[in-house]
């Protein structure tokens, strides 16, 4: 069992390394082409030919965007293509004339329930994104993550419908490279991460002893070591347990 734990986090490593800052890789703008703009997303616009008309606003309640010119253009449920044309119209210029760019995603959320300290997260949905494109985005398979229990579940709320649990095949897709269980997401869904056992029972263990073990089994990143100085790359980590006073050979 505990090679089995440790050949998942040797796995996950390779191909989905964690990003440097989840919360900030998780916030940071990468809507997809088709990702439709709702209240209260921030947009950033700019004129190529009138810079004075630059400005950062909030869609509103109304699903318009507050602009003092050319416009306030209807935004709610486009993409950002269609409203940079439609303020292209309004201004009576080109296009390739107008920038709209998606300053931060607001008007709805996925849910990831996963290993990091069992707890949910909420991140801001950018689009329809297939589920494991977004987990490696976010940082949402970490080491300790169950490859065999990753699952989507779409309330279907909004549209009075029973929910959808949509499992994942988490080595067909990474290894295989089959798409079909690598479900887009949609506003609202869940997506739930199994957890090792290795990985849920270093959160059992006291302080000192939960780290070293978490070392041990790889749960932690390869650069990190205890004791100040971390791994540079391409050297070797330094052994787990120092040896103190001198050796035989000495």
């Amino acid at each position: 069992m505990l090679v089995a734990g440790c050949s998942n986090t040797q796995f996950l490593k390779r191909t989905c390394p964690q990003p440097t800052d989840p919360k900030s890789a998780a916030e940071t703008p990468a809507p997809s082409t088709a990702y439709q703009v709702g209240c209260p997303d921030v947009l950033e616009v700019a004129f190529r030919d009138r810079p004075d008309w630059h400005a950062v606003a909030v869609v509103d309640v109304d699903g318009r965007l507050p602009l003092a010119q050319p416009g306030n253009p209807r935004v709610d449920g486009r993409t950002l293509q269609q409203i940079r044309d439609d303020l292209a119209a309004l201004a009576g210029c080109s296009p390739d004339g107008v920038s709209v760019q998606l300053a931060a995603a607001r008007s709805a959320r996925v849910i990831v329930y996963g290993p990091v300290r069992g707890r949910a997260r909420a991140v801001p949905y950018q689009g329809p994104e297939p589920v494991l494109d977004f987990l490696k985005r976010v940082g949402g398979l970490p080491p300790g993550s169950k490859l065999n229990q990753v699952y989507v579940v779409r309330p279907n709320v909004a549209v009075s419908a029973r929910p959808q649990v949509f499992p994942v095949n988490v080595g067909a897709v990474l290894v295989d490279g089959d798409p079909r269980t690598n479900v887009p997401l949609q506003p609202d869904d869940q997506v739930y991460v199994g957890e090792t056992k290795q990985s849920s029972l270093s959160r059992l263990l006291p302080d000192w002893l939960g780290t070293v073990y978490r070392r041990v089994t790889g749960l932690l990143p390869d650069d990190w070591w205890p004791f100040g100085k971390a791994q540079k790359p391409g050297e070797e980590p330094p052994p787990l347990f120092p040896k103190f006073g001198r050796s035989l050979d000495d």
